[in-house]
């Protein structure tokens, strides 16, 4: 696989693990609520590290 395929896929787990540590059952217990965290954080997470490595590739 190439190294860009190998980052993103990193840049994923790394934005989905962190939102479902974060976004526990003690902390929102509405499990709506909970999945609009995780996701928001998770998006927010895996953008921003795209934009990062985008601008360490130029």
């Amino acid at each position: 696989m190439k190294k860009r395929y190998i980052k993103v896929l990193g840049l994923y787990s790394f934005s989905t693990f962190v939102p479902a540590i974060i976004a526990t059952e003690k902390l929102v217990p509405n499990k709506t609520l909970k999945w609009v965290v995780r996701t928001l954080a998770g998006y927010g997470i895996f953008a921003y590290g795209l934009h990062v490595l985008s601008k360490l590739k130029q």
